[in-house]
């Protein structure tokens, strides 16, 4: 949801997300908007868009967080 495109998922990627889970961390803006399809970059040469741009927060201090959105 955070591309205007399909990638396949390399190695390195499955990794990150494998110690984001091991460190208990989310993102945020995806518990706040979990259908929202927003974009913080544009491939020009592509004409693709995603959003690469995460805010990771500890599972457990996600009631600290009371609002995030992406602004331009």
């Amino acid at each position: 949801m955070d591309r205007s495109f399909r990638q396949k998922i390399n190695k390195i990627t499955m990794d990150l997300i494998c110690t984001i889970d091991q460190m208990d961390l989310i993102d945020i803006y995806r518990i706040f908007h979990p259908t929202t399809a927003e974009y913080t970059f544009f491939f020009s040469s592509h004409g693709l868009f995603s959003r690469m741009d995460h805010m990771l927060g500890h599972k457990t201090r996600l009631k600290t967080f009371k609002k995030i959105e992406i602004i331009t």
